[in-house]
């Protein structure tokens, strides 16, 4: 995995965290499926999402990450009002942009439902 895919995926969920969306390294025309959305496409409808996340988001801890090529996983756990949530986030990355999101994770917390 190179070295700058983990780099990228570090300075994502940094700007995550500080709701610094312009920092956000995004292509234009991402697609992201999440367990809590319909597909989306497009950097607004994405961005959008992800507003709606940070809004909830204190802190994420990022513990581990593996890849090949352009393919990136990060373990992470995502520290929130209602709780900490584990999962994964997969990441397609073209030309120094994250292209495809795919996270993975028990939305049951956000969306206040009992575990």
């Amino acid at each position: 995995m190179p070295h700058s895919n983990m780099a990228l995926a570090q300075n994502f969920f940094a700007a995550l965290v500080s709701k610094n969306f312009n920092a956000l390294p995004l292509a234009a025309d991402i697609v992201m499926e999440s367990p809590i959305s319909p597909r989306l496409s497009g950097l607004e409808s994405v961005l959008e999402f992800l507003e709606g996340l940070a809004s909830v988001t204190k802190e994420v801890c990022l513990l581990d990450s593996f890849g090949e090529g352009n393919k990136l996983a990060v373990e992470f756990e995502l520290k929130t009002a209602e709780g900490v949530i584990a999962g994964f986030e997969c990441f397609e990355i073209v030309d120094g942009q994250i292209k495809r999101m795919r996270p993975y994770f028990d939305a049951r917390p956000l969306l206040g439902s009992a575990t």
